[in-house]
């Protein structure tokens, strides 16, 4: 290892193309930097589609190196499920989160049978985003299902203290 750090941000929705495009700098990084040790990942984003957050935490994980995700204003909804794919996570003082439950925009007719198979899929959703979210802080998977059932923001005090960050960074300023 030559212990060099890499930096990237991340601001976009969370749709196929905007993953896509970030797993490939993602992968063009590794590329011209494939000794390095840490991986800091600048994230705010509204969230958007959730398996794709899903692919795009199990790519972050999957990674040779330490990844550091900081939130630098909002990570809200599927963008949560990326956030946790960090080792250590980081918000500033006047960040927040937001979880809430699981929707999906229907377009056209849909018979009964149609419907079911988007309400598991709902369902099968909301299981992996809770168990998620209880992995990765000091909360049970009851207590995030319910959470997303209210709708919770969490300022970034609170996600420490739900383990959901681990601690809080003030950005540095140069003088």
């Amino acid at each position: 290892m030559n212990n060099s750090n890499i930096s990237i941000t991340f601001s976009d929705y969370i749709n196929a193309d905007s993953v896509k495009a970030f797993i490939n700098k993602l992968v063009k990084i590794n590329e011209e930097m494939p000794n390095s040790d840490l991986l800091t990942i600048f994230i705010s984003s509204a969230g958007g589609d959730i398996d794709v957050a899903i692919e795009l935490y199990n790519f972050i994980r999957s990674l040779d190196c330490k990844v550091r995700m900081i939130n630098t204003s909002y990570v809200n909804s599927a963008a949560v499920i990326v956030y946790l794919a960090g080792e250590e996570r980081v918000c500033l003082h006047s960040t927040s989160f937001y979880v809430h439950s699981v929707s999906k925009r229907l377009n056209g007719d849909y018979n009964a049978t149609e419907l079911m198979r988007e309400v598991r899929e709902i369902r099968t959703n909301t299981e992996k985003i809770a168990e998620l979210l209880a992995e990765s802080s000091k909360k049970s998977k009851s207590y995030w299902k319910q959470m997303m059932r209210k709708g919770f923001i969490i300022s970034a005090k609170k996600a420490v203290e739900l383990g959901l960050s681990h601690k809080i960074e003030r950005p540095n300023r140069e003088t």
